[in-house]
Formats: structure tokens, C-alpha cells, sequence
């Protein structure tokens, strides 16, 4: 603790060059006093222009290796990347020999300092490129975080002067995987203790509401923590925030020793207040308020943001159950005092940032993506058992963001080239895959150059993208930063402008769609998607109390079984689009029915209907749909029977022994009338399932009638990285059947979607792995010229379970690219070497002709090298 109490002092008088050299002499470093001016004239003029000075504070040197400490003023008055990267890649251009670390600081002053370790990648584009992976931590001097000062305290010297020595340790400090395990133990142990009191004090309730309240509570929590760092909440001083939620609960603290707050009524009669009233536009200035919050705060509840969104909405099934609120001293683990004692607590220890990490860059910080990161790792409190079993059981593993970002540009690359011709795919190549401002501003002339501005804009407009094992929405936030990308630069060229959030905004509502079995994984996944929405935001203050900041995600991200869907007992998965035409008549609702879920996810309450409204409106319109296919299939029945009574009456008027001409007519009428009364005993036991007062079923035609209404029938994109389940794992984690009639089912459902593979007694292998199925029914959603991307487990390529997905294929699919990667695993945590998979549209009636398949050439890609050092359109052209 001294030592970081040093490390602080220094931090602090770091407010100058002076102040510069001596933070690095308290670390150990041999400095340089006074710092030399380091010359960057050769630098080209947007690197130059980035920077004001440049000074060089500490320099060792040895015949193989160098190691130099710079502090960087920028010329904008705020810390920004892109100034950064422009800087670095030209310095590194032209000074490419030794190991560095920047010091950044903005133009007017030293109060924010981002200490930034580059780290050199090959470059697929030549030796002369420079591609640089910056990790960065972004300190406040004045009030660091002590997560902070421990990376800090991991570079000190300590009088070392070996250059390689000390790069060692600097690439071991800079590690956003140390500041994640951390996290995460600790997020744990206090997710644990609030789990455990909720479980005590609410035994009727069950383990599974213990469970969503706590997660819920923790998220509600982060939020503030994020959102305070965009200086949308007012402490103190009445000036933005970073630290509210410390103050919140000071001002709490002082409340109760006064007398004008009871004990143990922080969640009670504060946050409550807060989250329901304040972020939801409720606040009012009510006497009992005036007197239970200090002045302060009554004016920053009346200048907070109107959230809404459903974060800060009381869930029905969850806070409704709360019958005894947390005490005192559970929060003060989270603000003040840590379970071993020292200060402060959990949430006060971490620096949070809004910016996630990019495809080349990472903060050593608790940024939106390491939500992501804890979900995987706290799949144990969502399964009974050790965490061992437990990681087996769920099979959820994280997906690395550089492997998220490589598929979700893939996958669109194949699209667009679907829609646009093989003959641009080169192109779409470069101009998806482009990084650096060089590599943009090549490809959007090459773009010019072709004429094809007005064609890519309408596409990447209205691409629809879904992932139906969505966790912690890892796959649609990448997706929403590539499009994002994609859809300004076609602004930019077709003389168009909207604010990065009113853009991304349009993606959520239009764009991005996902299902998860766990409820709360999709929570995690709508509090990422509502952070990238944030991070772009910059709205008056006034704005910010106009309407609601965050859409609500109800009907876009969707908890539910992506390959099962039951009413009752009754599998609903025959009844998939062909199967279960809607009439002319019901289109209009339909149409309706879409408008109404855009507005309830622009704002919630404004157009008089809720959730609840919603869903009994599906329920409804399904019911409907039912009952127009019942009566149909009745006339036809009737029909079918008349015409076999008239072939009947015709031998009988004749006293004619049939011909077999007659023989045939009669089966086949018989035979059409056998099927439509067992297709007429499922609808109407469907029908008969469907009450009135039961929950709407998660059905994908129903849930997302969106996508699956008109010609477009279908997502253009599927992507995701499904659950990683042994066969003799396998279960219904809705506990709705036992693990072999869930077997059963999910076969049947397969034989409803895929007739001519699953022909009337095929089964899939019972030893294949959970992802087999997720393959099947993922490929059924895709639309014409689709494009299907999917990370998991090589074994179907060489395990006899996987005969079954080889063969449907081959001889129903189209395979396009199998990438493998033998440099570096994508799991680190999961024993399983995995492929990316590429994929087009099945053809679901038939099998190919041998023709056919011949056509359809696979590449089978293996990369010596991390995907880091790959992500280049040069490989993948080559590739092509």
C-alpha cells in the first residue's frame, strides 16, 4: 500500500516536464533532466499536426535492443485515438528500431494522461507498412484508480537498465487480461454475497430469481459508472461527474448519521428513487425529497438524462418480488470498503471506460467488452455443479475480438459480393477489411472509381444480421462497429450526415436482431448494445432530458430456444414460414404489428402501448394465422373427400371391378387426406395451447415477423459462436422435457425443416456435440444469397458425429471457406481447437445434382500466424 501511495504522490506532480522526469525517476528510471526535444520534421504534416512537442524522458540503450520513455502533448484540448494512431504509425514509420512507451497529454493541460505501450504486428502489406497494437491506460492524475497505480507500480524499473528487461515487464503491465481476472474474482465474490442474502431473505422466491436480481442490480450499477464518465451526471461542485456514484453514497452516509434518513435504506429510498424516478423522467421535487437530499443532488436528479430503455424500468418477475431491500453494508463493499478491508470498494477500485476496445487497440480498463468476458466465466452461477463441469455443461467460451471482427467483415464480404458480383469482391475485400485512414481513403476511391456508392449504401443500410446463440451480444456489437464504419463512409461519399448516435441507433432499430436461452446473458447483451450507443453520444444537456437516451430491446434481443419452440408440449417448428403462410388478409396486421415494435423501441410509453400490449398483439396474430390455416386445410379436406366419394359412386354406378388408374387416383386422395387431418390435429391441439393468459412462445416467424414478412423472407447474415455442449450433456435448459424426448424433439423439428435430408427416419448422430444442431437450424433462417458464419469446434471434420452435418453439406449446402487457425487457439480457457466456418443458403427441398456440387468449390484455409496479424484484404484476395 506504500508503495502505491508513492506512485499516487508522483501522479500528482506530474503536471509538467519537470513533474514528468519525476514520475519516472520515483519508478527507477535512469531520466534524462531536462527532457530533449525529439525532432519530427520528417514526420509526415496530419502526424506532425497531430502533436504540439514531443520530449524524450528516458533512453536505454544497449548494442541489440533500446528502450525510451517520450511524453506527447496533443494539439486538441481532449485525449482522442485517432490523433494517437495517426502519430504513432508515422513515428514508428520512420524510427522503427527499440521499444517505447508515450506519454500523452491534452493541449491545455496534464490532468488526463494516457500512457500508451505499442507493440509492433507483421504487416501482410509489406515491410514498409507499420501496423501497431496500442495498449492504453488512461489515467485521471489528480484521482487514479488503484487498479491504476498497480499497472504503473508493475513498470518500475527499480534500476534495471536492460532494455529487453524492462519491455518484459511493460508487456506484462499493459495486460487487459490481469485487469479482467480480477474483475472478474471480484465481481464473484460481491455477485455472491448479494445472492446469498437475496436467497436467504426470499426462500420462496428460488435460486433463479436470487440470481437475475443480483445480476440486474450489479448492471443497473455499472451503467451509472459508465455513463458518469461521459459527464452526464452532476456531483458536488454541479459539474460533471466521474465519480457520482462515490458521492451518491457519501451524501447517503452523511444523510443517515443526520437523522434525516433511516439505516439500511440506501436501495430502498435512494437508488430506488434514481433508478426508477430520475432515469425515467419521474423526477419531481417533492418535500419529502427536499429534505432526505442534500441540494446537490436535487439538482442533479433534475439535469440527469432520461435513460429509460428498460434498464431503469421496474421488470415485472423481478422487482416486483423484492420484498427485502439490500443493507448497508453490501453497499458499502461496492463503494467504500473492500471485504479485506482496505479502501475503497469493489466499483471505486476499476476505471471504467466507455470506449471498447477496437480491432488494433485496448485500454487496460473495465470498458463494456469485459461484461462479455464475465459472462463466460460466470456461467457457474447459472448450473448447478463445480466450474469445471459447469464451463462443460453451458459450453460458452468467449469469443476473442479479433476472431468477432475477421467473421462479421467475412461475412459481409460474401454478402455484398452475393448481391453486387463475384467480379467485386476484391474490392469489397479492400473496402470492408480497410484500417487505417491510408487504407480507407484507397478502397473509397477504388469504390468512386466503379461507381458504386449508391449500390453499397443501400446494402449495408439494410443488411438484417442475427445471432441466435447471442450471449453477452459479443457478435452484434462487432457487427454494429463494422456497419457503423461502413455506412459513414458512404455518408461521407454521397454528401450525407448523421451523428454517430442517431446512426447507430438506426442499426439497432433496423439491423440487429439475437435469441439466448439464459434471459440474463441477453440482459448483459442489451446493456452492451445501449454502452456503444452511449460511447457516441454527444447531446446537450437539454437533449439529454428530452427523450429517452436508450431504445427499448425487448423485440429485438429475445430470450428463448433458437432451436426449439414449444407451446405446451406442442412443437412449433413445422410451422416455419412455407409451412404456415400468412394470408393477404392478416399482411396488413402484420405491417402494423412492425410499426408499432419500432416505436415501442423508440420510446416506451409515448404511443399508449406496453410490452405486455405487444406481445398479446403476436399471440393474437398467430392465433390467427392458426385458425385462417385450419379453415383452409378443412374446405381442402372436404374437398379432397368429395372427389373420393364421386370415384366411389362412378365404380358402384358401373358395377366396374377399379382400374388400377382408379387404384392410384383413390390412394393418392386417400393418402392427401391422411396428411392433412394429422396437419389439422397439430394446428388445432396448437391453437387449443395458445391461451389467452399463457406467456407467448419464443417463434422465430412470430418474434421477428419483420424479417420473415415479403420477399426478403429470412436474415441476410447468421453469425455467431454457439454453445460447445458434449453429447451426453445435452439437456433442456428450460426444463421443459428430459433430456431424450428434448433429443426427440429437436430431430423432429429438423425432419419439418429439412424433408428430403431428414426423410422419415433419419437421426442425427447421438453422439454429436449441441453446435450440430445450431448449424441446422441457423442455416434455415437465412435468406436468398445469405451468408451463414459460424466459429465452433473442428471435431464434425473428423469425428464420426460429424457425418451427419459433412453429408448435409455436401449434398445440401454450400460450403465456401473453412479457415483454421494452428498459431494461436481462439479459447484460451476451453481445451478445443476451432474453425470459422462460411456458408451460403441450404437448399432445403432437394439434395444438389452432382453438377451442382461439383460447382461448389470449398477453400480450406490454415493460418500459421494469429488472425491479429492476418486481418489484411491482401490475404484474403489472395485466398479468393
Amino acid at each position: 500500500m506504500g508503495e502505491l501511495k508513492q506512485i499516487e504522490g508522483a501522479l500528482k506532480d506530474y503536471d509538467s516536464l519537470s513533474g514528468a522526469c519525476g514520475f519516472f525517476h520515483e519508478l527507477g528510471y535512469p531520466i534524462i533532466d531536462p527532457p530533449v526535444p525529439f525532432d519530427v520534421s520528417e514526420l509526415p504534416e496530419g502526424a506532425r499536426k497531430a502533436i504540439v512537442s514531443l520530449h524524450q524522458l528516458v533512453n536505454l540503450d544497449t548494442d541489440s535492443s533500446t528502450f525510451r520513455v517520450f511524453h506527447a502533448q496533443l494539439a486538441d484540448s481532449t485525449i482522442r485515438r485517432t490523433d494517437i494512431r495517426r502519430f504513432l504509425e508515422a513515428f514508428y514509420r520512420h524510427y522503427p528500431q527499440g521499444e517505447n512507451l508515450f506519454v500523452f497529454s491534452p493541449e491545455e493541460n496534464l490532468d488526463e494522461l494516457a500512457f500508451v505501450s505499442p507493440v509492433r504486428l507483421p504487416d501482410p502489406r509489406g515491410q514498409m507498412r507499420v501496423r501497431l497494437w496500442l495498449r492504453i491506460l488512461q489515467v485521471q492524475r489528480e484521482q487514479p484508480y488503484r487498479t491504476d497505480l498497480e499497472v504503473l507500480g508493475r513498470i518500475r524499473a527499480d534500476g534495471i537498465c536492460d532494455p529487453e528487461e524492462i519491455w518484459k515487464r511493460h508487456r506484462e503491465a499493459f495486460s487487459v487480461q490481469r485487469v479482467t481476472e480480477r474483475f472478474f474474482e471480484d465481481y464473484r465474490e460481491v455477485f455472491r454475497l448479494i445472492e446469498g442474502y437475496l436467497k436467504k431473505g426470499h426462500p420462496e422466491d428460488g435460486p433463479d430469481w436470487a440470481r437475475d436480481y443480483a445480476h440486474q442490480l450489479l448492471n443497473r450499477i455499472m451503467f451509472l459508472y459508465f455513463i458518469a464518465r461521459k459527464g452526464w451526471l452532476l456531483g458536488p461542485e454541479g459539474t460533471p461527474d466521474r465519480s457520482f456514484m462515490r458521492h451518491l453514497w457519501e451524501a447517503y452516509r452523511e444523510a443517515r448519521e443526520e437523522g434525516r434518513t433511516e439505516p439500511d435504506t440506501f436501495h430502498s429510498l435512494w437508488l430506488s428513487v434514481l433508478f426508477f424516478e430520475v432515469f425515467n423522467g419521474k423526477w419531481q421535487n417533492r418535500a419529502e425529497y427536499l429534505r432526505r437530499f442534500p441540494k446537490w443532488l436535487v439538482e442533479a436528479f433534475a439535469q440527469a438524462p432520461f435513460l429509460n430503455g428498460g434498464l431503469y424500468a421496474e421488470r415485472r418477475g423481478i422487482d416486483d418480488r423484492l420484498r427485502r431491500h439490500l443493507p448497508d453494508h453490501l453497499f458499502e463493499l461496492l463503494f467504500e470498503r473492500w471485504t479485506d478491508g482496505t479502501f475503497p470498494g469493489f466499483f471505486e477500485r476499476y476505471n471504467f471506460t466507455v470506449v471498447e476496445s477496437g480491432r488494433f487497440d485496448e485500454e487496460v480498463a473495465v470498458d463494456p467488452e469485459m461484461l462479455g468476458m464475465v459472462y463466460e466465466r460466470l456461467v457457474n452461477v447459472t448450473f448447478e455443479g463445480s466450474e469445471e463441469d459447469i464451463q462443460s455443461q453451458a459450453g460458452i467460451f468467449y469469443t476473442p475480438r479479433t476472431e468477432i471482427d475477421l467473421m462479421c467483415r467475412l461475412a459481409l464480404v460474401d454478402w455484398l459480393a452475393n448481391h453486387l458480383g463475384g467480379e467485386h469482391r476484391d474490392l469489397l475485400y479492400r473496402w470492408v477489411f480497410a484500417f487505417s485512414e491510408d487504407e480507407k481513403k484507397e478502397a473509397d476511391e477504388a469504390v468512386t472509381q466503379k461507381g458504386l456508392w449508391e449500390r453499397l449504401d443501400e446494402l449495408v443500410h439494410r443488411v438484417r444480421v442475427c445471432d441466435p446463440a447471442c450471449g453477452s451480444g459479443s457478435f452484434l456489437v462487432g457487427m454494429m462497429l463494422v456497419l457503423d464504419d461502413l455506412q459513414v463512409r458512404c455518408d461521407d461519399a454521397l454528401g450525407r450526415y448523421k451523428t454517430p448516435y442517431e446512426r447507430r441507433k438506426l442499426i439497432l432499430q433496423d439491423q440487429l436482431y439475437g435469441v439466448d436461452v439464459m434471459e440474463w446473458a441477453v440482459r448483459v447483451a442489451e446493456l452492451r448494445l445501449w454502452l456503444q450507443l452511449v460511447v457516441e453520444t454527444e447531446l446537450h444537456p437539454a437533449e439529454l432530458r428530452f427523450e429517452p437516451l436508450l431504445p427499448n430491446l425487448d423485440f429485438k434481443l429475445r430470450p428463448g430456444d433458437s432451436l426449439l419452440q414449444t407451446l405446451g408440449d406442442m412443437d412449433l417448428s413445422p410451422f416455419r414460414r412455407a409451412e404456415l403462410p400468412v394470408p393477404p388478409h392478416l399482411k396488413g396486421r402484420l405491417t402494423k404489428l412492425r410499426g408499432k415494435k419500432r416505436m415501442f423501441f423508440l420510446q416506451r410509453e409515448r404511443f399508449g402501448f406496453s410490452k405486455e400490449v405487444l406481445e398479446k398483439e403476436e399471440r393474437d396474430l398467430f392465433a390467427d394465422i392458426l385458425a385462417h390455416r385450419i379453415h383452409e386445410l378443412e374446405n381442402k379436406v372436404k374437398q379432397k373427400r368429395r372427389a373420393l366419394i364421386a370415384l366411389s359412386s362412378q365404380s358402384r354406378m358401373f358395377a366396374e371391378v377399379p382400374s388400377p388408374k382408379e387404384k392410384e387416383q383413390r390412394g393418392r386422395l386417400e393418402g392427401e387426406i391422411e396428411r392433412m387431418e394429422e396437419e389439422l390435429k397439430r394446428l388445432r391441439k396448437a391453437r387449443s395451447a395458445l391461451a389467452p393468459d399463457q406467456p407467448t412462445p419464443f417463434v422465430w416467424d412470430i418474434a421477428f415477423v419483420e424479417v420473415f414478412e415479403g420477399d426478403r423472407s429470412g436474415f441476410d447474415i447468421v453469425i455467431g459462436n454457439p454453445p460447445y455442449v458434449r453429447q451426453e450433456k445435452i439437456r433442456d435448459y428450460l426444463g421443459r422435457f428430459d433430456r431424450r424426448e428434448y433429443l426427440d424433439r429437436l430431430n423432429e423439428g429438423l425432419r419439418a425443416i429439412y424433408p428430403a435430408f431428414m426423410g422419415k427416419n433419419r437421426r442425427i448422430s447421438g453422439r454429436a456435440d449441441y453446435y450440430i444442431y445450431f448449424y441446422l437450424h441457423g442455416l434455415s433462417l437465412l435468406a436468398d444469397k445469405g451468408s451463414f458464419c459460424f466459429i465452433t469446434s473442428n471435431s464434425w471434420l473428423d469425428v464420426d458425429f460429424g457425418k451427419d452435418l459433412q453429408e448435409f453439406l455436401l449434398r445440401h449446402g454450400h460450403v465456401k471457406m473453412i479457415i483454421d487457425n494452428r498459431a494461436k487457439r481462439s479459447f484460451a480457457r476451453a481445451d478445443v481447437n476451432t474453425v470459422i466456418v462460411l456458408l451460403g443458403p441450404p437448399e432445403r427441398r432437394r439434395a444438389l445434382t452432382e453438377n451442382e456440387m461439383k460447382k461448389r468449390s470449398v477453400r480450406f484455409v490454415a493460418f500459421k500466424v494469429p488472425f491479429e496479424e492476418a486481418l489484411s484484404p491482401v490475404i484474403f484476395s489472395e485466398i479468393e
